[in-house]
């Protein structure tokens, strides 16, 4: 049977370039296809002519907010994804918060948001958690051989994740000193096949691009700062098993 057939599918409409590029890199790093758009009435025509398994609409959508969205979609019997659940995002607080609940989205998450709050968010509409933060097809695609990805790897967790370690704690309130870090990063895990670890890089990157955005900086250097812990904790675990 072709895997590809059951993958979750999420129609995601966002129209600032950065939030959505974060939230599209993390709705497929949980194992979903997403498609992406930036307008009210671009989300609502998908909406209507193709079936998701679930919506992601931003409340300030020009054209049509999500609100307006959402509600023309449900008064369309005829829509493919009529019923669909459906969740809104907004970095408003409150008032706000609780009208987008009464139009009938399912959950309304905050943004900035870490990264982990959007995949519990697709976990619970059903979309299947990722089974690792290492991707052992990604690196052997990278390397070549199952030896060299164990060799990268080890010198991956042995020293160049120990000097990021070192570089992040040493950073205080100046993480834009991050920068050459991150980039060298990058490459790094591509080659290791340390697909959570990118993902959280790219993230920081583009917040840190950002100079006006302190709240995004600092939701990415936690997911950041989390994403580096994790990959030290299952890089130890796997170097450690015994060969078979």
């Amino acid at each position: 049977m072709d895997k590809d057939a059951k993958r979750f599918r999420v129609l995601l409409a966002e129209d600032d370039p950065v939030s959505r590029a974060f939230l599209a890199e993390a709705i497929q790093a949980c194992g979903a296809d997403t498609k992406e758009c930036a307008d009210g009435e671009t989300a609502l025509a998908l909406a209507r002519s193709q079936a998701w398994d679930l919506l992601i609409f931003d409340h300030h959508l020009p054209g049509r907010n999500g609100n307006a969205v959402l509600a023309a979609l449900r008064a369309d019997e005829g829509a493919a994804s009529h019923a669909t659940p459906a969740i809104a995002t907004s970095a408003a607080r409150d008032a706000e918060m609780t009208s987008l609940l009464q139009a009938a989205f399912a959950e309304v998450l905050s943004k900035p948001m870490p990264i982990e709050t959007l995949r519990a968010a697709l976990r619970r509409h059903g979309c299947p958690a990722a089974e690792s933060s290492l991707d052992d097809e990604d690196a052997l695609r990278a390397c070549g051989s199952a030896a060299a990805v164990a060799r990268l790897r080890r010198l991956f967790a042995e020293q160049e994740l120990p000097t990021v370690q070192d570089e992040l704690d040493s950073v205080g309130n100046e993480p834009g000193l991050l920068r050459p870090t991150l980039h060298r990063l990058q490459a790094s895990c591509g080659f290791c096949g340390a697909r959570t670890l990118a993902l959280a890089t790219a993230a920081l990157q583009r917040a840190l691009s950002d100079d006006n955005n302190g709240d995004q900086v600092q939701v990415a250097l936690r997911d950041f700062r989390n994403a580096l812990a994790s990959t030290r904790a299952i890089l130890r675990t796997t170097l450690e098993e015994p060969a078979t």
